[in-house]
């Protein structure tokens, strides 16, 4: 299962979701704003996702 991590919203068919490429590793989003957001500080998020053991908050658009 694949989620979003700025977001924690789950991203049910990656071959339509908005992604992005950091490090090698493909990142996907709900959204083209949660990408931006990811793009401002992709570290805040990764850390967040690993501190958090993948335990996502949820927000609404």
């Amino acid at each position: 299962m694949v989620h979003d991590l700025v977001c924690g919203m789950e991203i049910k068919d990656t071959s339509k979701a908005v992604s992005l490429i950091y490090e090698g590793k493909t990142y996907y989003f709900c959204t083209d704003l949660c990408k931006i957001q990811f793009e401002q500080n992709p570290e805040k998020y990764i850390k967040k996702n690993n501190e958090n053991g993948n335990d996502h908050s949820h927000h609404k658009h």
